[in-house]
């Protein structure tokens, strides 16, 4: 199935960046020719819809539009296809599938790959088995061991080469150098001379090939906690005292050593030991912020002030160094036993038995509290009285209303005594002010509807005596709960974080008590992360836009577009853009479309969309005309009561909803 490559030795991580490169070779085509059949759940398999698809922006990383509505890298894939839970498993079964083979000596790793041209190799493919050999034949022949012993030396591979000449520089003069091979393809190459001058000691370390992290194959392998260092020689110390070390061989190599780990997970975890100095320091925080974010295990271990590395402290007392290993393990186990004793009282924490008094406070505070009532008396009855704390969210058509509609649920709210918070991310705080007068100006005016003024009319400011009468009325009526409503503007800079702060300032200054959070809209929410898809940052914003809601006991009534495709379409929860989380995470779903929307009994598709085609037609020259439209506003998911509708009267001219009678 897979195409056929001129392939040689590459490392792991090479390995996986091969497969991700490769990975829309794993799946068949699916019936619509745009995606694949997703291998989890078949979607695409057997009818139009589209399977999977890959992210073109993360390469190997599929989504699934149709089934299972995956979202996961090809790694996960397999490894949901297959039932596998460990990376080791799924990394070896993925290389089954893309034709890889891989073999371990010791902590060297082999494998195929295509063809990788080295400069330093005169244009040829770098492999350094030959000359690892033959260097590790001449390992007696330097009395430069830096005090760990042969048998720990031969079994890493280290080897002396008496003249050696960089593979890149072979007219450099030569010099005598310990051999310590990182991979096949790399190596570094350590000058045995005591006495060099100034400048020799630039190139005392000189590395040659592709040089990765060293000893890496003791992530997954090693049953106790592993040693962090910086160089070859000073992991090698280590081991030859009886713990288990890895060498980042670079400072520089901090991320990358996390990138490893966030692939192969270590059975116990880290001690951290790199050189004394400012970028050894450096390379601790940054590992240690990666390992806390990976939840994974770590210690630090200090050396003793007058060591700058651990092999130097190795060749001054191998005693206390083997002590200082020892006590670095116990130390480390230390750290595991006050974490799981944190979980444990995290779990008891968590108990309902714990948690019983705070459940029976908040039963008599519902007791005490009442609902917000939105100002519509037959949607407060399908609600079972108004608003509770959860998360709504509200979707429409395009241009019908759901912006003015959310608006007057918030002057509503405002009227009956509670705040605000309106976070408007695509509308000025002019505009709806203005939106809320017009509304105001078209009840005043009776039936006299030519004195009522558009937004647009009250932002020129263009009045007439008897509309300038009226529009003092509407404002006199506004004035009235106006300081309850608090609007915060941006375009894509508004996101939860910048909602929780405004929030707890909020409350801080209104004695505890949470407003109404109405947020308009959801997809234009400030990215959780950059890197994310649209889908990835949709469902993490509901999601804490859900635990908002609950950490403050409060509504958080939000704003959602609609998918294109079902504009013709009856509202669902299918309509909602990005509509998985939506649909799992809100508490209330509701919907707004125009009256004869549904399908008539019997009717086929396309007779639907002609007639909704026709439908369109008469509700714009009803709106051009000021003319109510007709509304029915669906409760299509309610968490704790009854789904139902109720029908509305919509004057998209000045922006008011009315309950039809």
């Amino acid at each position: 199935k897979f195409t056929k490559v001129k392939v040689n030795q590459m490392t792991r991580e090479e390995a996986q960046e091969y497969i991700r490169e490769h990975s829309a070779e794993y799946f068949d085509s699916d019936k619509s020719g745009k995606g694949y059949i997703c291998p989890i759940c078949g979607s695409g398999n057997g009818h139009k819809g589209t399977g999977i698809t890959e992210n073109p922006k993360s390469k190997g990383h599929f989504t699934c539009w149709a089934g299972c509505f995956s979202n996961a890298d090809i790694f996960e894939i397999i490894g949901k296809r297959e039932n596998l839970t460990d990376f080791n498993e799924i990394f070896s079964r993925a290389c089954n599938e893309f034709g890889l083979s891989f073999e371990t000596d010791n902590f060297l790793l082999t494998g195929k790959k295509k063809e990788k041209v080295y400069p330093e190799s005169g244009g040829g493919i770098m492999n350094f088995r030959e000359f690892y050999n033959e260097a590790r034949k001449h390992l007696e022949e330097t009395e430069y061991h830096r005090g760990i012993s042969l048998e720990t030396l031969r079994a890493y591979w280290i080897g002396y080469v008496p003249e050696w000449r960089h593979p890149n520089s072979p007219n450099a003069p030569a010099t005598p150098r310990l051999i310590i091979p990182n991979s096949w393809e790399g190596y570094l190459a350590r000058d045995t001379r005591e006495n060099i001058t100034d400048t020799e000691k630039k190139y005392a370390k000189q590395r040659a090939g592709h040089v990765g992290i060293w000893n890496v194959k003791a992530i997954t392998e090693s049953q106790q906690p592993i040693y962090v260092v910086e160089g070859e020689l000073d992991a090698l110390s280590i081991i030859d005292v009886g713990s288990m070390a890895v060498a980042l061989c670079s400072t520089a190599n901090a991320k990358k050593f996390l990138d490893v780990v966030s692939q192969r997970k270590p059975k116990l975890g880290f001690i951290l030991s790199l050189d004394n100095d400012k970028a050894g320091q450096a390379a601790i925080s940054t590992i240690s912020e990666g390992l806390t974010k990976l939840e994974i295990p770590f210690c630090i271990r200090e050396l003793p002030a007058q060591y700058k590395d651990a092999n130097e402290f190795l060749i001054a007392n191998r005693t206390a160094f083997e002590e200082w290993c020892n006590q670095g393990i116990s130390d480390f186990k230390e750290t595991l036993r006050e974490n799981e004793s944190e979980s444990l009282a995290e779990f008891e924490n968590e108990s309902a038995y714990s948690d019983l008094g705070n459940f029976l406070r908040t039963l008599k505070q519902s007791r005490e509290g009442k609902p917000i009532s939105t100002g519509f008396s037959r949607l407060d009855g399908l609600l079972d009285g108004g608003l509770y704390p959860g998360l709504y969210f509200i979707g429409a058509l395009s241009s019908l209303g759901k912006t003015a509609f959310v608006l007057q649920v918030t002057d509503n709210v405002a009227a009956g005594g509670r705040g605000v918070l309106f976070f408007s991310l695509e509308m000025s705080r002019n505009e709806l002010i203005a939106r809320s007068l017009s509304r105001l100006t078209r009840r005043f005016c009776g039936n006299d509807t030519r004195l009522a003024k558009t937004t647009r009319g009250i932002l020129r400011a263009d009045f007439n005596p008897f509309e300038q009468k009226i529009f003092a009325r509407a404002v006199e009526e506004y004035s009235g709960y106006a300081s309850n409503i608090f609007i915060s503007e941006g375009v894509g800079d508004i996101g939860v974080d910048e909602i929780k702060k405004k929030l707890d300032r909020f409350m801080h200054f209104n004695e505890g008590v949470p407003p109404l959070i109405v947020i308009d809209y959801a997809q234009i929410l400030a990215p959780a992360n950059e890197r994310y898809t649209d889908k990835q940052n949709t469902d993490k914003n509901v999601l804490e836009l859900k635990r908002i809601s609950r950490d403050y006991q409060t509504p958080v009534f939000v704003v959602s577009s609609f998918n294109r495709e079902n504009y013709t379409e009856p509202v669902n929860m299918a309509s909602f853009k990005e509509s998985g989380a939506v649909e799992y995470s809100s508490d209330v779903l509701i919907g707004l479309q125009y009256s004869e929307w549904d399908y008539l009994d019997q009717e086929k598709e396309a007779e639907h969309k002609r007639r909704v085609r026709e439908r369109l037609d008469t509700i714009s020259a009803l709106a051009k005309q000021g003319m109510p439209i007709d509304i029915e506003c669906k409760i299509l998911k309610n968490r704790n009561g009854p789904k139902g509708k109720i029908d509305l009267r919509f004057y998209p001219m000045f922006n008011l909803f009315t309950e039809s009678e």
